[in-house]
């Protein structure tokens, strides 16, 4: 039995190729060999599993297959997907809208957006109609397909077992300094962060912002409103944009920072929130998208960007020793729910009774 997971990449370092990966490794329990079919040449780390470019796919498939296609909007070739014999799965991770594109990058780049958006919810469209289940990484993302008439949907969280490393100094040993991961893109709201530092700051003078990221060609124009904005605040030796971070290095980065701050507007699962809790630093979101159902019982949410209120808000939770452990219990117990979540059972289940 074979199990073809399409996508256009696959990446070691981001929620779709962790989760590929991840849901490969338990196919590969299940008993199925494993195949990633993609656009681009695999370049990360040896896995037990084969790889085919969707331009040179020749292998022999049947009814018996399984093609999961990850989607996160237009792009990958899906006819090939919806073309090939056996068992279609849609891995729902959400389409950024293009709303946030408005006046962040040029008018070019957000009519473009506003093109891939609307093309991306067409497939969807056409997608639910021969897709036989769907797989949603979210609730948030349950949500947003709701209006499809999509068969045989399911919730399952992205495939990962996370990583609980205990601190070894105390929060204050950090400076307070913050930090936050992801693409430098508009939904990620990093100028808020930027903001938000710039009256952090004011309190603890040896603080750093550690905006741990990677720039996207086409955003460029964005990435170069967040240094104008560094520069105007005067925090050319305080915000550090670092990019091209190995996994290890990142969890040194976090493991140097006092909290975790997300002031990103949209995600469909938002990974980083919980290597953050796996670190045993804080967290603390920005109320939205998926955000609160990734979170859970863990970390702190808020809703408002009142930056002066924020700033007491999370000095207060930082610097009260009991309340800051407590939180760290809470977010490892958060983590601890999704290292034990039964996913070779979950997705057994399903392929027993719920699609055939």
């Amino acid at each position: 039995m074979n199990v073809f997971q399409h996508l256009d990449e696959l990446k070691d370092s981001d929620g779709v190729g962790n989760d590929a990966i991840g849901l490969s490794e338990v196919f590969l329990s299940l008993g199925y060999k494993t195949h990633f079919i993609t656009r681009l040449p695999r370049k990360g780390k040896p896995l037990l599993s084969t790889f085919h470019l969707v331009d040179e796919f020749h292998h022999p498939t049947n009814q018996n297959d399984i093609h999961i296609l990850h989607y996160g909007g237009a792009g990958y070739p899906y006819h090939l997907f919806q073309n090939l014999p056996g068992t279609k799965i849609l891995r729902f991770h959400n389409v950024t809208p293009a709303k946030f594109y408005e006046h962040t990058t040029t008018e070019d780049i957000f009519h473009a957006m506003e093109k891939f958006e609307s093309l991306s919810f067409l497939e969807l469209a056409s997608l639910s109609i021969f897709c036989d289940s769907i797989w949603c990484d979210s609730q948030f993302n349950f949500e947003t397909i709701s209006g499809y008439e999509f068969r045989n949907p399911y919730v399952i969280p992205i495939c990962k077992t996370y990583q609980k490393l205990p601190r070894k100094n105390d929060i204050s040993h950090n400076n307070y300094s913050i930090a936050f991961i992801g693409r430098y893109s508009p939904q990620k709201k990093w100028e808020d962060l930027i903001t938000f530092f710039s009256y952090w700051v004011k309190e603890f003078p040896d603080a750093n912002c550690y905006c741990i990221g990677s720039i996207i060609g086409a955003f460029d124009g964005y990435f170069d409103r967040l240094t104008e904005l560094v520069r105007k605040f005067h925090l050319e030796n305080k915000v550090q944009f670092l990019m091209g971070k190995s996994d290890s290095e990142v969890l040194s980065i976090l493991h140097e920072s006092s909290a975790f701050v997300s002031m990103s507007e949209h995600e469909g699962f938002c990974l980083p929130i919980l290597e953050a809790f796996g670190c045993g630093i804080p967290v603390f979101a920005f109320g939205v998208g998926a955000i609160p159902g990734t979170m859970r019982e863990g970390g702190k949410l808020f809703f408002e960007k009142d930056y002066p209120s924020l700033v007491q808000m999370i000095k207060n939770n930082l610097s009260e020793k009991d309340l800051c452990a407590q939180m760290i219990q809470n977010q490892y117990k958060v983590l601890d729910d999704y290292n034990h979540f039964p996913f070779a059972k979950e997705i057994s289940d399903i392929l027993i009774s719920g699609i055939k």
